[in-house]
């Protein structure tokens, strides 16, 4: 049986699970929201040649999933779109069937479609979600919720509370504490749920059913949390509700989304990315060691869609040069160009305010303000590095001075939305082979329900 001891899930020793064709018995999915290849592979390769701190092997938890796991890539269009968002994303996934940007739960023609975490529970599963956004954000509503709209996030706790699983935790107290939901706790505690809303309170919890809120809305950004120390990370989140949902005599599933991937790439903001993704990996090691020591665990991690498209370019320093060039193919190459440095990963390690809380307060400066001087000393200090902006042009120009940022950087972004772009998957434990190759993520349902044995009714 499991123990919460020094922050730590300890765990009896048991063998390492590998591919096999044993039966599954507990699921733990792993949803990065936003996260498209580019930005796996910008993580990876920060820790491997980047000389991130926490890395002396130069390996994240990633890498080494996709080392040992089945990897697949898959589509992510919708019934009538070639780009999804995360309700319609999250609804495909969690119930196999076709929907549409902004349904929650529901198919394309409005019909409510019963999603994983309902059958699980008819197969006597116990459930829980977690998310470092809230709760009654898309993507656990999209497993947890039936509406038209993922606007409706009220009616969303509400449902999440009909449908009692035994772990919810996250960020989004208004929406069980106001309003036509200012009863909501005492209708969970009335339900048998412990309600908790900081981190020494979820550590104290032992068994049972667990409601954690942790924010009336959604939980800070990770560069942001070292100012918020009572709050628990997602990795310790992640290795409470292991704990509790351990409990289970048939088992059971677990979905976390690490959804503030998707809000820093919204805001091209690659500090606040490298972050989130460092937050993501913590959760990897903590259901990775969960899954070696617990037989007949299957870990799946994937994206509901790309945010983005953010990578490092490299570009011309010599605009003239570069326009003095004739030969098709030959523009761009040589000369006074720069390739990007793995310098700026460290760069961008030292980051200690979300871009967007920055803009926010930049806008709110008048013009005769934003003064260089005082633009350096913003940036600075949300940077955590001196930043000089001598070559910046129009200070007044506050998305362009983002946009100069990212070009210093040797950084280019080709959306502040999201695209099309293939996904990519990788499953471990037993039956992980089910999820090799091309697919769409309305066949995942029918891979997870093969895995533990359930047929397709």
């Amino acid at each position: 049986m499991s123990v919460w001891a020094t922050g730590l899930l300890l765990a009896e020793p048991g063998p390492v699970v590998t591919q096999s064709s044993q039966p599954v018995r507990n699921l733990i999915w792993v949803i990065g929201d936003g996260l498209g290849p580019e930005l796996a592979g910008f993580w990876m390769q920060g820790v491997r040649q980047g000389a991130l701190s926490g890395y002396p092997q130069k390996k994240s938890a990633l890498e080494q999933l996709f080392d040992s796991g089945s990897q697949g890539i898959f589509f992510t269009d919708t019934a009538t779109t070639v780009v999804t968002d995360s309700a319609a994303a999250a609804t495909q996934m969690a119930s196999g069937k076709r929907s549409v940007p902004g349904y929650i739960g529901l198919d394309a023609q409005g019909r409510s479609v019963p999603t994983l975490l309902e059958i699980a529970k008819q197969h006597g599963k116990a459930v829980g979600i977690i998310s470092d956004t809230y709760v009654t954000d898309a993507t656990p509503a999209g497993f947890t919720a039936h509406t038209t709209s993922r606007r409706q996030k009220m009616e969303i706790a509400r449902q999440q509370l009909a449908l009692e699983p035994e772990v919810i935790l996250g960020g989004g107290l208004k929406y069980f504490s106001t309003g036509e939901n200012k009863d909501l706790l005492k209708q969970a505690r009335r339900q048998g749920y412990q309600t908790v809303f900081d981190k020494k309170a979820l550590q104290k919890v032992r068994g049972g059913k667990v409601l954690g809120l942790f924010d009336k809305k959604a939980m800070p950004m990770s560069v942001e949390m070292p100012f918020h120390s009572k709050l628990p990370s997602l990795a310790l989140q992640t290795q409470k509700a292991l704990e509790v949902l351990d409990a289970s005599v048939n088992g059971f599933v677990l979905l976390v989304e690490a959804g503030k991937i998707d809000w820093a790439a919204h805001e091209n903001d690659m500090g606040a990315t490298l972050a989130e993704m460092r937050v993501l990996d913590q959760v990897l090691d903590v259901v990775r060691t969960y899954a070696d020591t617990h037989p007949g665990t299957l870990l799946y991690l994937n994206a509901d869609h790309d945010t983005g498209l953010g990578s490092f370019t490299y570009r011309v320093l010599n605009p003239q040069e570069a326009l003095s060039r004739s030969e098709q193919g030959e523009v761009l190459y040589d000369g006074d160009t720069s390739y990007a440095s793995f310098d700026t990963y460290r760069l961008l390690e030292k980051q200690r305010y979300s871009l967007y809380a920055l803009r926010q307060k930049l806008n709110t400066y008048p013009a005769e303000k934003r003064t260089r001087q005082r633009l350096e000393k913003e940036f600075s200090q949300a940077l955590g590095y001196p930043l000089d902006m001598s070559s910046f042009q129009n200070l007044q120009d506050i998305p362009g001075l983002f946009v100069q940022l990212n070009r210093q950087y040797g950084i280019v972004w080709a959306t502040q939305t999201h695209s099309s772009s293939l996904l990519l998957s990788v499953a471990y434990g037993p039956q992980q082979q089910l999820f090799k190759g091309v697919y769409h993520n309305t066949d995942i349902l029918s891979k997870i329900k093969k895995a533990f044995g359930w047929g397709e009714n």
